[in-house]
């Protein structure tokens, strides 16, 4: 299983597994300073942490904006792609009106969430095979950082 998952993100595009792996660069560290050097910024860095949740839920969500819109050129049902889309946004949003450590776990919570569905609805031939492994790393730190953060 982890040799298939090698070899599959590995099959990754260079540009995409780069820009993926940099995406995590400010959930660890803000996770890592908020867990180090909570002293003065400690409020600043869990509410930097939280937006930051709360704009790469809105991406998780976009990209099945742009698969409905290939699909749709190709007529085929894209209804529920469309509204999938716009959920993890609305969820981001709502996280910010949420005390801090509670919005932390709301986003992890979303963000595996959104990993489920995707397994679903990117099962797809159309969909590259390394996306699913990318997507499974990305979520598994981003939402590990997001709960140890409102953890601490």
């Amino acid at each position: 299983m982890i040799a298939g998952f090698s070899r599959s993100l590995a099959s990754a595009p260079p540009l995409a597994l780069g820009l993926g792996l940099g995406g995590l660069i400010p959930f660890i560290g803000l996770t890592a300073l908020t867990v180090f050097w909570p002293q003065t910024w400690y409020a600043y860095w869990l509410t930097t942490e939280l937006q930051y949740g709360a704009v790469i839920l809105s991406f998780v969500g976009a990209l099945h904006w742009g698969i409905a819109v290939e699909l749709g050129r190709q007529a085929q049902p894209v209804v529920a792609r469309y509204i999938w889309s716009v959920l993890p946004a609305l969820i981001a949003w709502v996280s910010l009106q949420f005390p801090l450590w509670s919005a932390l776990q709301l986003q992890a919570a979303a963000l595996i969430l959104c990993y489920i569905v995707d397994r679903r609805m990117l099962a797809e031939p159309q969909v590259p095979s390394w996306l699913l492994s990318l997507r499974l790393l990305l979520t598994v730190v981003a939402a590990a950082c997001l709960l140890i953060s409102s953890l601490v």
